[in-house]
């Protein structure tokens, strides 16, 4: 089993063509099928099967496409840590985030990063739930920060607690709610929110809560998992939403938007870093962890 073949069959099940993963890898077509087809024969499944489409991976395919990625991650962190003993300030670092924490703790801590190692290459992808757990399974980052959910299989994932937060009820500054006594009578059907996609944790918490203090279901008018479309929409409608207090440690976010007590009491929930258990992480990921929890225990101190 050679890299090359792992890389041909990975390429030629994303392209879902041979001729396209073929001009993607820069080889003839005969070349890269010969690459899978000594593949298949080395394990002796079939891994690609031809489709009126093009070709797609078999389920044999898909098990060995999993484990490649996770690989071709593990070769790019010993490329990179390799690269670090050369020079520190070089490396590659992919972070996926929810949408909060990248616009809470991250800014801060990539602008000292980037200031003392600036040839450092960063990538943050934001994403909700499973997703990001999923791009941390595969190797597309080398950590996740963000909320920490309560069934994270804690064997294949290890975490990193770094502050508790609790979820608020978001608004506009001006929205009408935010005039009223918390003693007001509220018609509770007649508010609208939006809210994340049904994936989310802060929705299910939510949902639930409300349920508890109203005895009906919230009426989500906006599903939204984008965060700065949820920003955009509140700024310019009486939409409600939810998010983690933590949104307020953000200078202009407090300029915008406030949080509104309507009696809910919503339970702490951890957020930090997560990362794949049994992999060593590069020498520019654990950098980043420790700007985490210097920006953690710096935003404790003036809270």
């Amino acid at each position: 089993m050679k890299l090359h073949q792992l890389t041909a069959l990975v390429t030629a099940s994303e392209c879902g063509s041979l001729r396209q993963a073929a001009a993607k890898m820069r080889l003839s077509q005969p070349a890269l099928s010969r690459s899978i087809r000594e593949l298949e024969s080395e394990i002796g499944v079939k891994l690609l099967e031809r489709t009126a489409l093009g070709v797609k991976a078999t389920v044999y395919g898909r098990a060995l496409i999993l484990r490649s990625k996770i690989v071709d991650a593990e070769l790019r962190h010993a490329r990179e840590d390799i690269a670090h003993l050369k020079a520190a300030t070089h490396g590659d670092l992919r972070i996926g985030a929810t949408p909060v924490a990248a616009f809470s703790l991250l800014p801060g801590v990539l602008a000292r990063f980037k200031k003392s190692r600036p040839q450092l290459r960063v990538t943050i992808s934001d994403g909700m739930g499973e997703s990001l757990l999923a791009g941390l399974r595969q190797g597309d980052f080398d950590l996740v920060f963000g909320r920490i959910y309560d069934d994270i299989d804690r064997q294949e994932f290890a975490v990193d607690v770094l502050f508790d937060d609790s979820l608020v009820v978001v608004a506009r500054r001006g929205h009408p709610l935010a005039r009223i006594r918390r003693s007001a009578k509220i018609n509770w059907t007649e508010l609208e929110w939006i809210l994340p996609g049904e994936d989310s944790p802060a929705r299910t918490a939510f949902q639930r809560t409300f349920l508890e203090r109203t005895g009906k279901p919230p009426r989500c008018t906006i599903e939204a998992n984008n965060f700065v479309t949820m920003l955009t929409l509140l700024s310019q409608t009486d939409f409600l939403a939810v998010a983690p207090r933590q949104i307020f440690r953000v200078a202009w976010l407090k300029e915008g938007f406030v949080s509104l007590d309507l009696g809910f009491k919503f339970p702490a929930q951890p957020t930090g870093v997560i990362r794949r258990a049994n992999s060593p992480l590069t020498a520019a990921a654990q950098f980043a962890i420790k700007e985490l929890h210097f920006a953690a225990e710096q935003a404790r101190r003036m809270a």
